[in-house]
């Protein structure tokens, strides 16, 4: 079998002088436009668990924390810490370190008095430019919300309790710069937001870099 399999790629090679087909090199050519095509859709999925801020304060979800973020559990799904300000505060909330491309990211939130605006996402980029998302609705999670039009979630946890977590998605502003942090910040004095701590981004398959300074 695998004789065989060698016997025609060998004659399927052709010498410099040979000629070859019109109807023979368009078909080469038509498959290598969609191999290449192919490829520029790949994608590849990384999740990112138990990660840890250098600012901010990570909270467990259940024991030693407010009822406004009591889960009643200790995990749900990856989600094993949260990281929120305290009621009545405003300001960043936690930085998670990703340095890879991503064209698109997802991260778990929820928030006591919420259904309203309540969020702003941050991009740093491996260049230090900073781009801000628009501000992001987050849903109550006392109560499985419909997911409306403002900031939709994706799927969402429900705790023994009830209590829910969602998972939402961003697209990167910039795709084709590599991201050193993303920054989470809240932005409502009464909104008891908090942001799980696990992140998972989906990237498109790129081409190695020919020197460093192209990451």
């Amino acid at each position: 079998m695998y004789g065989e399999d060698c016997m025609i790629d060998i004659e399927m090679h052709r010498k410099p002088t040979d000629l070859i087909r019109s109807e023979d090199w368009n078909k080469l050519v038509d498959e290598l436009i969609e191999l290449r095509k192919y490829v520029e859709q790949m994608t590849r999925s990384v999740t990112l668990t138990n990660l840890e801020s250098p600012s901010g304060q990570s909270y467990s979800l259940t024991g030693n924390v407010p009822d406004e973020y009591d889960y009643g559990t200790h995990v749900m799904g990856l989600i094993t810490k949260q990281y929120f300000l305290e009621l009545g505060k405003t300001g960043e909330i936690c930085i998670f370190g990703i340095h890879d491309f991503a064209d698109m990211i997802y991260y778990w939130s929820g928030a006591a008095h919420g259904d309203k605006i309540g969020l702003k996402i941050f991009f740093m980029y491996n260049d230090n430019e900073v781009v801000s998302s628009k501000d992001l609705f987050v849903h109550e999670w006392s109560k499985l919300r419909p997911k409306g039009d403002q900031n939709p979630y994706i799927e969402y946890f429900p705790s023994p309790t009830n209590r829910i977590m969602y998972r939402y998605g961003i697209q990167n502003p910039k795709p084709d710069k590599m991201i050193r942090f993303i920054i989470f910040n809240d932005l409502s004095n009464d909104c008891g937001l908090r942001i799980g701590n696990t992140i998972v981004y989906v990237t498109k398959i790129r081409q190695l870099p020919k020197t460093p300074e192209d990451i």
